[in-house]
């Protein structure tokens, strides 16, 4: 969603906002990014936890949050992108490790 054209907008001007138009940005990216990111990866691990892939307790906000941080911290603050392999390989070194259900 950043690399969108609105993406790469919103990223240009959050760099030069000052604290109130800055908290109106928050929102706009609350709503508008992280949200239903969340909820994306959200359903994702529900259907995990039916299929007993995933922990039950694994569904939480801390878990939920990592993606989304990872990319706003590697576009915000190191200026790069995610290519399709590097998303894939974050999600097999990170998240299956960290959701992961206890073998039987």
């Amino acid at each position: 969603m950043m690399n969108s054209r609105p993406g790469l907008a919103l990223r240009a001007v959050l760099h030069e906002c000052d604290e109130e138009a800055s908290l109106r940005f928050r929102t706009l990216i609350e709503t508008g990014v992280v949200g239903p990111s969340k909820r994306l990866f959200a359903h994702v691990l529900e259907r995990g936890i039916a299929r007993g892939e995933v922990r039950a307790d694994a569904l939480d906000d801390l878990v939920l949050d990592v993606i989304p941080a990872l990319m706003m911290y590697r576009s915000k603050v190191c200026g790069s992108e995610w290519t399709d392999a590097e998303m894939a390989d974050v999600i097999d070194r990170i998240m299956v490790p960290l959701v992961r259900s206890a073998p039987a």
